[in-house]
């Protein structure tokens, strides 16, 4: 079990701890002039700009699903406390009870009704990725939980998970240094104000069987002191053969209300997952010429090609807490501050399928024409990813005139290590094939060296949402941030390290021209730095840590809500993101060079959600995204679209109340992709493909006061194959992934 992050994580963040609470100190002396200086300002309640809770304290919080759409609030687009009808961006909220009613254990399941998201070598047994608006997310700088900082190299749980918070766009506002396609916040279950005791049994797939625990409560005469747990155990038998698995999952969330509207609150969260990976499949070279250039038909999606006997499973320890204090300075300030801490400790050993060496000319990336492929043994173990933030945060609201100002100001500071064993093993150990396995001999000796990083980073901000008369609105926020970054190979070797300074700016102007109506207009920049890979064998420059470089994002929105018929939303953006490129030197060997490459998306999002009846909940999306490729050191591919990425994008999520039968409710999903590039120079394309989900899920009242809930679900009602996803990863390798096949579940819920 790996440790608790506390312990090991004192010590490092002693001197950020220090540096918030001095922040904090002289904050709070300001604060009071400032909030005395207007008192006939409005009340506020302002929104967390990191994902804690603003209203006075001490709070309760009430874990529901809102019945209007437009009145939703979220943390993470980080800019006063409108409601998401009232706020100048692209946000979704997708809530734990949908998670749930729809059987979605993973990210990927999470966000597939996510017209703007798409996956990125999403699979069984591994990490998940993700892209917003065509961008891929980093995976060290685009989440954030509880609006804190952590790294999505390893599974995520959602048992302790109130709901998925989205942010579509440059996201620079509320992390200078990340991608531009947009940022995802984990909101965590919070302590209930009435006693919680939840059991939830499932089964699914093969034999996949779950059980979770849920339950909260306040205790005292007083109800100071709130409690949250979560624990889960899971044995895994997936629809891919030669795929077993196994979780463990444990998580506290403790509050304490103080005097003087104080309130501490601690968290943490320990997962264990232990799990056989199920690798991609490649495009074929049916000539024989060395070029992958045919895309197969749809294989069997339960083949797992990582079947040989000496396979090892990929292994995941991430342990994640937090400390968190704030205290409100009068009716319309408050101050916090918060310090952050994961750990993760990974086991990554598959046989991985990577080219072909059997045709007449060396195939890479891809397989042979027969489906032929080459295996490697690859074992990178003891993967250590360390996560420090601290922040320290004043918000209140006061006004100027006619002027009502909701303000943030803070200071935040972030470190990030990735430490590895000396050397990793990727060693060839003979020839494949999809439909013929052989055995082949292991060899885990362990001859390539790693790579070790590090990521400091400190931040300040300011964000003023203003609001004028005759419902024009002035949103403004900037992030002041120093990025400094380092690596070097683990015999010392190749050390490279730079620091460079950024200021991300935001702005938009709203206004609302008539009862539900807003309009804005935005714009934006986010930074972000890339790593080249560690492939010796392709790159010149091996490992190094490349300058960071500036994208942009402008966007044109308007929202209506209506009453009783819900929120409807249209937003036009255009983002432009710098890439490296790679440019051959003598040797045949590649180097990476920062900003060799530029990628422009515009787009248009449209939503839709809200009862037409009081019987049915309907939500609608369309995304549409026009790739281009603006630079580029080979001209040739000037014009092109980027791969995975599709064009035209669809779902249609619909919630039924069964009439006659109380407490039913029939969930259907449909989601549809346009055809989409395989490979840079759009020469293949993934078909346009389509999938139906179909769940019931009935909620019962005992006589005793207990209530049962039961849920079964099918997902890809009409078992149709096809290629869901192919990603081009950073070193050059394109992959398919398959639809999963028809899968069935079915749980029930308790509560007492």
């Amino acid at each position: 079990m790996a440790r608790m992050p506390f312990a090991p994580a004192a010590a490092a963040l002693r001197g950020d701890l220090l540096a918030s609470a001095v922040c904090a100190a002289l904050l709070s002396m300001a604060v009071p002039a400032a909030a005395q200086s207007t008192p006939g300002a409005a009340q506020p309640t302002p929104a967390s700009a990191q994902g804690t809770p603003a209203a006075a304290l001490p709070e309760v919080r009430v874990e529901a699903h809102s019945s209007e759409p437009a009145t939703e609030r979220a943390s993470v687009g980080g800019i006063g406390d409108a409601p998401l009808s009232e706020t100048p961006q692209s946000i979704s909220i997708i809530r734990a009870e949908t998670l749930r009613d729809l059987g979605a254990g993973s990210l990927s399941a999470a966000m597939r009704s996510e017209t703007s998201a798409g996956d990125f070598y999403n699979t069984v047994g591994y990490i998940e990725g993700l892209q917003l608006r065509g961008f891929q997310l980093d995976n060290a700088l685009n989440f954030r939980r509880d609006g804190l900082q952590v790294s999505n190299h390893a599974p995520v749980p959602l048992e302790n998970k109130a709901s998925i918070e989205v942010l579509k766009g440059v996201s620079g506002l509320q992390g200078g240094v990340s991608t531009p396609g947009g940022m995802v916040n984990y909101v965590l279950k919070r302590p209930t104000a009435e006693p919680l005791r939840e059991v939830f049994l499932g089964v699914s797939e093969r034999g996949t069987a779950l059980v979770h625990g849920d339950f909260g409560g306040r205790l005292g005469e007083d109800k100071r002191f709130g409690y949250r747990i979560n624990f889960s155990g899971e044995e895994r038998r997936p629809h891919a053969r030669n795929a077993p698995g196994d979780r463990r999952f444990v998580s506290g969330f403790f509050d304490l209300r103080l005097p003087n509207n104080a309130l501490l609150e601690a968290e943490f969260e320990h997962h264990k997952v232990r799990q056989r990976s199920v690798p991609a499949f490649g495009l074929l070279d049916l000539d024989g010429d060395g070029v992958a250039e045919t895309l197969p038909p749809p294989v069997d999606p339960r083949i797992n090609l990582n079947a040989q006997p000496w396979s090892q499973p990929f292994e995941s320890r991430a342990t994640t807490g937090s400390i968190r204090f704030q205290q409100a300075l009068s009716a319309n300030w408050q101050y916090g501050v918060r310090l952050g801490a994961q750990r993760i400790r990974t086991d990554d050993r598959l046989a991985f399928p990577d080219g072909c060496s059997s045709g007449p000319e060396y195939l890479y990336p891809g397989f042979c024409g027969n489906y032929d492929f080459d295996v490697y043994d690859f074992r990178s173990e003891n993967e250590r990813r360390t996560t420090r933030t601290a922040d320290a945060f004043v918000r209140g609201a006061f006004s100027t005139g006619a002027v009502r100002h909701d303000l943030s100001f803070g200071f935040t500071r972030t470190r990030y290590e990735e430490r590895f064993e000396p050397m990793q093993a990727y060693n060839w150990v003979g020839i494949g094939n999809v439909f013929s396995p052989v055995v082949l001999p292991e060899d885990g000796g362990k001859t390539d060296l790693n790579t070790l990083r590090d990521a400091n980073t400190r931040e300040f901000y300011v964000y003023d949402a203003m609001r004028f008369g005759q419902g024009w609105s002035l949103w403004l926020g900037v992030r002041h941030s120093r990025l400094e970054r380092s690596s070097e190979r683990t015999d010392g070797s190749r050390a490279v390290s730079y620091g460079q300074s950024f200021t991300t700016p935001w702005a938009a102007l709203g206004w609302q021209p008539w009862q539900g109506g807003f309009a804005y207009v935005s714009a934006g920049s986010g930074v972000e730095s890339e790593v080249v890979p560690n492939r010796p064998t392709l790159y010149a420059n091996y490992g190094e840590t490349l300058p960071a470089l500036r994208s942009k994002q402008v966007e044109l929105g308007f929202k209506q809500a209506v009453r009783g018929a819900g929120l409807f939303s249209a937003t036009l953006f255009q983002v432009e993101k710098p890439y490296a490129d790679d440019v051959e030197q003598a040797g045949g060997l590649l180097e990476r060079v920062a900003g060799g490459r530029e990628l422009r998306h515009r787009g248009l999002e449209l939503g839709w959600s809200g009862r037409p009846t009081p019987a049915l909940f309907l939500q609608a999306q369309a995304t549409l995204i026009d790739s281009d490729l603006t630079r580029s050191l080979d001209e040739g591919l000037l014009g092109k679209g980027a791969p995975n990425v599709a064009p035209i994008t669809a779902s249609l999520f619909a919630g039924w109340q069964v009439p006659g039968v109380q407490g039913m409710t029939w969930t259907n999903r449909v989601f549809w992709s346009s055809s989409k590039p395989v490979t840079r120079d759009n020469s293949i394309e993934l078909p346009s493909f389509w999938q139906y989900d179909t769940a019931l899920a009935w909620r019962q009242r005992t006589g005793d006061g207990s209530a049962l809930t039961w849920r079964v679900g099918v997902d890809n009602v009409f078992d149709r194959r096809y290629w869901r996803e192919a990603p081009t990863q950073y070193w050059g390798g394109t992959y398919l992934l398959p639809a999963q096949p028809r899968t069935f579940r079915a749980s029930v819920q308790v509560a007492f």
